[in-house]
């Protein structure tokens, strides 16, 4: 065993040709300046020993494996991390929030140059640790709220659903994107619950999803588009700290990460 835990998906979307796709999630990292102030160094400590406890507790709750030799320094988990995606040079890295914990110039400054490392393009969904949204931007090359790769036959779009809400801007842009007729992957933070996956959110409280029998009108108009648009193939997510598939409508996936703190990544394979 080793830290890195990757799981395998497939998923068939009639493209011409391979592509792979790596996603990790809720790193939850955090760092601070020698020369900070005691406030921020305690903080700091507080949040990383929190993590360090709380990762186990979510792996025991979704019955995760992983190696007492790899409980690595939240730093280390996202070094880890980064270059295990720079060896594999996956064509798109997937980044679905909480990869620190909060904000801080030093946490940000984290961020930016752990991302600067990797090798491969990537997509961030900001999470919900990562706040004020506006501080966030240049990670998601200045559109936050709504981003996509291009791959010329498909397209991966991200969407900042961070704050459990979806504005009428992002509506509009998911309509837009629709009427192109590509097969689409969408990745957010936050996962979704409707009807159809209910059964498999039983175990997490209101707070690890967005569910839309209670969410405002606009945000449900987002969740039906989403779920019954035939564009749409598959949703990844992160936020729940244990890896869970489910279905959002008929033959459509959404499948939230595990922890990054204990190594889990997704390796997606789409043809």
């Amino acid at each position: 065993m080793s830290f890195i835990q990757e799981k395998l998906i497939n998923l068939t979307i009639g493209v011409s040709k391979e592509y792979r796709l790596i996603q990790f999630s809720d790193v939850h990292a955090v760092t601070c300046r020698c020369f900070e102030s005691a406030e921020a160094i305690e903080k700091a400590i507080k949040h990383e020993n929190l993590w360090m406890k709380q990762r186990l507790d979510f792996a025991e709750r979704f019955n995760e494996n992983y190696d007492s030799r790899f409980l690595l320094s939240s730093l280390d988990c996202l070094d880890r991390l980064i270059n295990y995606c720079n060896k594999k040079r996956p064509d798109l890295v997937l980044l679905t929030g909480d990869i620190i914990d909060y904000y801080s110039e030093a946490n940000l400054d984290l961020l930016h140059r752990s991302v600067m490392k990797l090798t491969s393009p990537y997509l961030f969904s900001r999470g919900n640790h990562e706040s004020p949204s506006d501080k966030f931007k240049e990670m998601c090359h200045g559109k936050g709220d709504f981003n996509y790769f291009d791959f010329g036959e498909f397209l991966v779009v991200s969407i900042d659903n961070a704050e459990r809400t979806i504005s009428q801007l992002q509506v509009d842009a998911l309509r837009k994107m629709l009427a192109l007729k590509k097969p689409m992957i969408f990745m957010m933070h936050v996962p979704i619950v409707n009807e159809y996956n209910e059964e498999e959110f039983k175990k997490l409280d209101a707070y690890y999803s967005i569910r839309a029998s209670g969410c405002d009108e606009t945000t449900k108009e987002f969740i039906n588009l989403l779920c019954s648009s035939s564009e749409v193939r598959a949703i990844f997510c992160g936020h729940t700290h244990g890896a869970i598939y489910s279905l959002v409508a008929p033959g459509k996936p959404q499948y939230c990460c595990s922890s990054g703190l204990i190594g889990n990544v997704n390796m997606i394979i789409v043809r």
